[in-house]
């Protein structure tokens, strides 16, 4: 397979990549000198100025499902069922029915949030290509709210998790 961002980043350079004999001809890796690490907002705004669109429409269906499972996952762990029937768990709307109503938490990102499901639902639905600006804008406030929610509403320290320097590239701190 051939990596079909090598001309995407600054300083790249072809290498070939240790397969077997068969996939050399067709495989290449991407080695990058003297570059230091990109943020996520970086990486997509580059990737749309060179019209990758279907790598920043799935990483906008990505982030939006991360943050379903993050809100279910501060629902259940409050002690409430996320299953609306045995084979049907509630909706991300549901999570927020559930979590400002019947848990009291509050989401002051959730007017930005919604503009990411809204993106998504185009995406998916309609096969939208969003713009680079759009997924950068999703992008980082989507992880400003991830960093927060997981944080304050699930006790959880990221860097316990991903390490501290994928966590400044993805945040930008």
């Amino acid at each position: 397979m051939i990596n079909r961002f090598a001309g995407d980043l600054p300083d790249a350079t072809l290498i070939p990549a240790k397969s077997s004999a068969k996939e050399k001809k067709l495989e290449t890796s991407l080695q990058l000198k003297n570059a230091k690490p990109l943020s996520i907002s970086e990486f997509i705004r580059q990737l749309g100025l060179k019209k990758h669109t279907d790598d920043m429409k799935f990483a906008l269906l990505q982030v939006d499902q991360a943050i379903e499972l993050l809100l279910k996952e501060k629902v259940r762990s409050s002690g409430i069922s996320i299953y609306k029937n045995p084979k049907e768990t509630i909706s991300i709307w549901g999570a927020y029915e559930i979590l400002e109503k019947q848990i009291g938490c509050n989401i002051p990102e959730k007017p930005d949030l919604e503009l990411l499901q809204e993106e998504r639902n185009s995406i998916q639905h309609k096969y939208a290509n969003p713009s680079s600006e759009d997924a950068t804008f999703h992008i980082d406030q989507a992880m400003k709210f991830i960093d927060r929610f997981v944080t304050n509403e699930l006790n959880l320290n990221l860097k316990e998790y991903i390490s501290s320097e994928y966590i400044e590239q993805i945040l930008g701190t």
